[in-house]
């Protein structure tokens, strides 16, 4: 009987250990999901004009300048980010950090074309924890 009281306390003394631990990890993960942001438009362009992407393509010459990615998020519930990687033949070219203040928010980020910077380009969308929204893929010739 002594041993089962003693298993018993040992059981009792790690859940209350590991009950606060477990709680939180099940709200963040609560919290995530509950921010539901969702990706509603995503393009790349030529211009952003009243916050509305115009030339939207797939194909850009390399004399363009400068391309835009236009998203709008919806959905939500607090302020976050989401995250832009713009990636040229793989690699990694730049990064933008762009809020999300309300349940519909557009934004951009924007990325200087040098004549030399043909390829196969792509722009990743993420969230803010990094999970991925979109890929979008365009071409500078």
């Amino acid at each position: 009987m002594r041993q089962v009281k003693w298993f018993l306390f040992i059981l009792i003394c790690m859940s209350m250990t590991l009950f606060p631990f477990l709680f939180s990890a099940t709200l963040l993960a609560q919290d995530a999901s509950d921010m539901g942001i969702q990706l509603d438009e995503a393009a790349i362009c030529r211009n952003i004009v009243n916050r509305a992407p115009i030339g939207i393509g797939s194909v850009f010459h390399t004399s363009i300048g400068r391309l835009y990615c236009f998203t709008k998020i919806v959905g939500a519930k607090t302020d976050t980010t989401i995250i832009h990687h713009w990636y040229l033949n793989g690699k990694l070219k730049a990064s933008v950090t762009l809020p999300i203040n309300s349940a519909a928010w557009r934004t951009w980020s924007s990325k200087d074309i040098t004549p030399n910077e043909s390829g196969d380009w792509m722009v990743e969308v993420l969230t803010a924890d990094g999970n991925a929204m979109e890929s979008i893929l365009f071409l500078v010739q």
